[in-house]
């Protein structure tokens, strides 16, 4: 059977460039976001703004297209994060309720009255553990 690369594209996501189009939105707020903070914000001589613009633009950015071919979302870790900064932390008195772990029943359909000669056929010991 031939398969045709092209159809593998179709279900890819859409990229412009090295990047998809999540990590170009990225890219544009980081510039935003610098040229901002540069420009009107910072309390910072020149040479310390421009090295915090950049910095502070460009490492979330760095992280998400580093990240990028990992099984790891950085959405999804900031998501997850900040539901857990929301949840209150609030444990009730006490050592809390006791853990039942396994419980070992006896087989029934064991018999234990027959001997090794005519218990099973050659093999299904091995299975019985």
């Amino acid at each position: 059977m031939v398969r045709h690369p092209t159809y593998k594209h179709l279900e890819a996501r859409l990229r412009l460039g090295a990047f998809s189009l999540g990590q170009w939105a990225q890219i544009t707020a980081a510039g935003t976001s610098a040229a901002l903070f540069g420009g009107y914000l910072s309390p910072f001589p020149a040479q310390v703004t421009i090295f915090v613009s950049i910095l502070g633009a460009g490492l979330p950015v760095a992280i998400s297209y580093g990240a990028m071919g990992l099984e790891f979302s950085v959405s999804s870790v900031t998501t997850a994060g900040w539901r857990y900064w929301r949840k209150p932390h609030r444990y009730l008195a006490g050592p809390g309720s006791t853990a039942s772990g396994y419980v070992l029943l006896a087989d029934p359909t064991h018999d234990r009255d027959v001997g090794p000669d005519l218990a099973t056929p050659e093999g299904a010991v091995l299975w019985d553990v």
